[in-house]
């Protein structure tokens, strides 16, 4: 599982608070820098399970779950990242590339503020906690 975010940036924290939540389990990172570092990250692997904070529209706190090794990510999440590269940018380009894991799941956390210095808003707060809780229940499923 690997948690991308910046603790800086408000609500981008929140998959950096979900690899913390799950700390326990094995291989749980934290990516604090440009999202195409996943390709390296996952390199190996056979399942990969991301956490990312989005901004697609929904309201904040929303968790949408992506089947990313099933089918390309939706459009709306390639139009806005903190990152010079996002998330969804980066798994195009691993699928692209063939280096894209059998299973890879994306777990998207709606932002309300990315606002530097900010604290996690009361919503995401609330969906880190929900989405720890699905990955712990979608491993023991595995």
């Amino acid at each position: 599982m690997i948690g991308v975010g910046n603790d800086l940036r408000g609500d981008d924290a929140a998959g950096l608070c979900v690899a913390r939540a799950l700390v326990d389990l094995a291989n749980v990172r934290e990516l604090h820098g440009e999202p195409v570092g996943l390709i390296d990250a996952w390199d190996g692997f056979e399942r990969a399970i991301l956490v990312d904070a989005i901004q697609s529209g929904a309201e904040p706190g929303t968790v949408l779950r992506f089947a990313a090794d099933e089918a390309p990510l939706p459009p709306e999440l390639h139009r806005s990242s903190t990152h010079l590269l996002g998330v969804a940018e980066a798994v195009e380009l691993a699928r692209a590339l063939g280096k894209l894991p059998p299973l890879t799941v994306l777990y998207g956390i709606e932002g309300a503020s990315f606002d530097t210095g900010a604290p996690l808003s009361p919503e995401v707060e609330a969906a880190v906690g929900e989405v720890a809780a699905r990955i712990r229940e979608e491993l023991a499923d595995a």
